[in-house]
């Protein structure tokens, strides 16, 4: 079991996995790399990049994922926010033979294609947690808005398709009224690909898994304190000529 609670001292390094070390250097390197140094026996990469060929298993991923996080979480601003979803997403995507946790099944009652989900062990004191979820063919997590929490979703196995969208002008999680909402990304999520959902931007996303179904993860950090989500409902047709923003609600439960 790794210490993952016990700070690093600046120049010290720790080893997390056969070949793989963590290293907290100068605090003036604002990317996540300056505060990584990973190594291969025998092979003298230098600091700040991780090898090509690097694969990390859940235990090896916290390792270096949490001390990380805690440094850059804290810095809120929109670039922040950026810079702490890349650092993590940088490291997931060398994620391997993820265990699967306990799921349970979403939507009581619902009689389509079924979602379960569960959790991934963490610390107490982790900056994220991991959210592992599975969708049957077809299944369907609907248009939502992230309004505390930012998220790093990775593909395990098959297929998911991933939209995003944003408001048009000043975000309002409250109104009743119709407004605009802009699609910022649209893509098929397949294994070890990328969607990220920061609070700035993007916040709004939603799922169909494909024919074969799909497993992935949600790594999931709070930044604001916690609100009811709303839902999102987008209307067929395109406003704007370039297809991008739609009429939509808010659909509240």
């Amino acid at each position: 079991m790794h210490d993952l609670d016990t700070p690093l001292a600046p120049g010290s390094s720790r080893s997390i996995a056969p070949g793989v070390h963590v290293e907290r250097r100068s605090f003036l390197g604002l990317a996540a790399a300056s505060l990584l140094l990973a190594r291969r026996t025998g092979a003298g990469t230098h600091a700040g990049v991780l090898p090509d060929d690097l694969e990390l298993d859940y235990e090896a991923f916290r390792a270096l994922a949490v001390p990380v996080a805690r440094e850059l979480v804290a810095d809120t601003s929109r670039l922040g926010e950026d810079r702490y979803l890349h650092t993590l997403a940088a490291l997931a995507v060398r994620l391997v033979d993820v265990p699967v946790p306990e799921l349970r099944r979403k939507g009581d009652g619902y009689e389509g294609p079924r979602t379960w989900i569960g959790a991934n062990d963490g610390g107490e004191e982790d900056p994220f947690i991991v959210l592992h979820w599975k969708m049957e063919p077809g299944s369907e997590i609907g248009l939502h808005a992230h309004t505390y929490g930012n998220v790093v979703t990775l593909g395990l196995e098959g297929a998911t398709r991933i939209r995003n969208f944003e408001m048009v002008g000043e975000r309002d999680f409250e109104t009743r009224a119709v407004f605009r909402m802009r699609r910022c990304a649209e893509q098929v999520l397949t294994p070890g690909a990328i969607n990220l959902v920061p609070l700035a931007h993007g916040y709004c996303h939603g799922f169909v898994a494909g024919p074969q179904g799909a497993r992935g993860l949600d790594i999931t950090t709070r930044i604001l304190p916690k609100r009811t989500a709303p839902l999102l409902e987008i209307s067929g047709e395109p406003l704007d000529a370039l297809g991008s923003e739609f009429e939509a609600r808010w659909r509240f439960e």
